[in-house]
């Protein structure tokens, strides 16, 4: 008797444990859903700040949900003067100290404010851990901590602290593999629930002597097998998205292959190259916490880039060749 129970506690600590884990992570999961949907549903205007390698940025933003659609207008509040502009089909960028305004076109997916938020909610077990921290004051208001650790060196982490409210994520930072934190957003000001008036989202730098620069068009989801692909992907990651766009002076349509685990994503672009054309970049590169790496493969220079270690970016660009 007495030597069997050791095992038989072991067994029920094992239990206790994995019943408390699965509690924990499903507790995180709550609370990611709270964040998505507060972004959907939820009104609100605020200012916030985002801190990125030594530059450290001031924004106000304005957040309107109309027939379940997402409007928001950004006003940057220190450096130079800029305003953004983005509903569900374009993106519009304005640059008075230039007198332009690039329009970029938005997929009926794309994210909006703030990005970090999962697509395939239910995947993320397999690839981070996920757990509550404790509750903190951000901004005023009470707020939850979620931590997303990743298990391996493909990914980023993430803290997030959503207002215990609302859900709204009032706070955020991007961790590497280390631990370090590579970005961070907090909001310092914050008005949830008020109406956002259609005013709020009309553009203040405005002028008919400003140039418009338009992304052309011609961007399309292409149904079938890609042209191209990445024979080596780390695990979790998959294929979601594979289209062709035309970019600004190319003559050529560029092929555009999104890889993501529902959390991190890495776009692949492959371009033919044109005669004359010198290559916009050669080798790694990083800005921020995006790492990039471009390299010729024949006539055609392949660009991978993407919010994610730059082990990752080389893994999977190393591997991108024509599609067997």
């Amino acid at each position: 008797m007495i030597s069997r129970f050791p095992v038989r506690t072991a067994f029920v600590l094992l239990g206790l444990f994995v019943c408390s884990t699965a509690m924990a992570a499903d507790a995180a999961h709550e609370w990611l859903m709270k964040i998505n949907h507060a972004a959907r549903d939820l009104e609100y205007d605020g200012i916030f700040v985002y801190q990125h390698d030594t530059q450290l940025e001031a924004m106000h933003i304005f957040h309107k949900v109309e027939n379940k659609s997402v409007k928001e207008r950004l006003v940057s509040l220190n450096g130079a003067p800029r305003e953004i502009v983005r509903d569900a089909t374009e993106v519009r960028c304005y640059w008075p100290d230039k007198n332009s305004v690039m329009v970029e076109y938005r997929k009926a997916d794309a994210k909006g404010f703030p990005s970090i938020l999962p697509e395939r909610m239910q995947d993320l077990d397999e690839y981070y851990v996920l757990r509550l921290g404790n509750t903190e004051r951000i901004t005023g208001r009470v707020a939850q901590l979620v931590i997303v650790k990743p298990v391996d060196q493909y990914r980023y982490g993430y803290h997030l602290w959503a207002d215990a409210d609302t859900g709204l994520l009032l706070k955020a930072d991007l961790l590497d593999t280390k631990g370090a934190i590579l970005e961070q957003f907090m909001f310092t000001q914050i008005n949830i629930g008020i109406k956002i008036p259609d005013a709020a989202l009309a553009p203040g730098m405005t002028g008919k002597s400003m140039v418009w620069y338009r992304e052309d068009g011609d961007t399309r989801n292409v149904s079938g097998k890609p042209g191209w692909s990445a024979s080596r992907l780390p695990k979790g990651f998959r294929l979601s998205a594979h289209m062709t766009r035309r970019l600004p002076m190319r003559k050529q349509p560029v092929e555009h292959l999104v890889y993501t685990d529902g959390l991190a994503a890495v776009s692949v672009f492959i371009e033919k190259q044109e005669k004359g054309v010198k290559p916009f970049m050669q080798g790694p590169s990083r800005m921020g916490a995006v790492h990039a790496m471009s390299a010729q493969s024949g006539d055609y220079q392949i660009t991978t880039v993407g919010e994610v270690p730059a082990a990752t970016v080389a893994f999977i660009g190393g591997s991108v060749a024509p599609a067997r």
